[in-house]
This record gives structure tokens, C-alpha cells and sequence, in this order.
């Protein structure tokens, strides 16, 4: 066998034992697509040490014990020694101003007969990943975005579209997400929105309902 169909074999194993793996990011989830990130951190290591791996994953089945390891560590090579900062859960604000405009002007919502959709106070280009309806999801680099741009979060139109949602923009020192949560207030049914940003050396979540009404975001979603 040769050394290129060797590491296309390796490859394709890693693959389909990443692809059993759902462990997702601790911070930083709602922006990207960690199986995606952990395969590309793979696919940078030497062929040899891509060919162990692959070994791992054809002697362990469909669990693979170095996806955590893997995981881990680039979440934390994301992060960047980032102030990590979650005022979700607390009355007090954590965002008086997003990119330099106050944080109740940045996102607006507009309702639609068939559901509700956002622009935001921006304008440059974002590597956008999107998630909903059970495992729908959209991913594009290099998206021009701006305060025109809209992104429709609520399709009810749509099969299961009382899912939770997600919608993430990345752009360098600058990103942002907005996502449909459980509220953990205890009560059953229900939902919120959350905002994470990540600006100034912080990760900062908030509920974005203390800046704007998000009924039209919320309506009908089940957590």
C-alpha cells in the first residue's frame, strides 16, 4: 500500500470515530463545530503520529479516548487566555456597548408572518455557522455582513421549528452569538436569549432580554 492511500485509509477511521464523538466546547460551542476543529487539529500532526491516532480509533470502535485530549485542547488555544465572564443568570448587565454601540441598538428583530428575523448593528465580513431545526446547520467564511443583513431564526414554516436555534459570527478580535436556551428557572417549557461576545480580551454572556424585548425570538420555542 502506498504512503498516500496509508494516510487516506488512517484518515477515514479517524472520520467515523470522530464523528461518534459529541462532546462539544465548554465556552466556545456556539461558534464552531468542534469535530470539525478537532479533525483539522489532527490533520496538521505528522503522518505518523496521524497513523497512531487512526490505530486508536480502529482498536477502540466508534469511542475514541483522545477526542477529549484533542478537544480540550484546542478550545483553550481558542480561548487565548480570555477573561471568561457568564452575568446570564444575574440581574445586573454585562454589556453596556457591543463594538462600540450600546448594546440595546446592536441586534433588531423584525417579526415576519412566518416567524422572526435579525440584523445587527455591523458592518465587515464573518465566518457565520448557524444551528436549528434538530440537526440543521450552515456554515460559510467570509460572509460580507451588515446592517441590512438579515438572518431568519424562526421559520414556522419549517419542519421542527420549535427547536432551540443558534447564530455565530466570527471575525477576528470581534465575535458575537445570539442562542435559544433553557432559562433553568425550574419551570417546564419556555425559553431565552442568549448573547455571548467576544471583544476586548472577554467572553461575555448575557440574557439579552435585559436590552430588548426577544418575544418574537422566543415565541413557541421549546427549550
Amino acid at each position: 500500500m502506498t504512503d498516500s492511500k496509508r494516510r487516506m485509509r488512517d484518515v477515514i477511521s479517524i472520520k467515523r470515530t470522530i464523528w461518534s464523538n459529541y462532546e462539544r466546547f465548554r465556552t466556545l460551542g456556539i461558534f464552531y463545530q468542534e469535530r470539525n476543529e478537532v479533525l483539522a487539529g489532527v490533520l496538521e500532526l505528522p503522518d505518523a503520529e496521524i497513523a497512531a491516532i487512526a490505530e486508536e480509533c480502529r482498536a477502540g470502535g466508534v469511542r475514541w479516548r483522545g477526542f477529549m485530549k484533542h478537544l480540550t485542547k484546542i478550545e483553550a488555544a481558542l480561548i487565548g487566555g480570555r477573561e471568561i465572564v457568564d452575568l446570564s443568570r444575574e440581574e445586573s448587565r454585562g454589556l453596556e456597548t457591543i463594538n462600540g454601540v450600546p448594546a440595546a441598538d446592536f441586534v433588531s428583530v423584525r417579526e415576519k408572518p412566518d416567524g422572526a428575523a435579525v440584523s445587527f448593528a455591523v458592518d465587515g465580513r464573518f465566518d457565520v455557522l448557524a444551528r436549528g431545526n434538530r440537526n440543521g446547520c450552515f456554515f460559510t467564511r467570509n460572509m460580507k455582513v451588515d446592517g441590512e443583513t438579515e438572518f431568519t431564526l424562526v421559520n414556522e414554516l419549517l419542519p421542527f421549528w420549535e427547536d432551540k436555534y443558534s447564530l455565530a459570527l466570527r471575525s477576528g478580535e470581534f465575535s458575537f452569538a445570539l442562542f435559544a436556551e433553557d432559562p433553568k428557572t425550574g419551570k417546564k417549557g419556555g425559553a431565552c436569549i442568549r448573547i455571548t461576545v467576544i471583544e476586548n480580551g472577554r467572553i461575555v454572556t448575557d440574557d439579552l432580554g435585559k436590552y430588548m424585548d426577544v418575544s418574537p425570538l422566543t415565541l413557541w420555542v421549546t427549550p
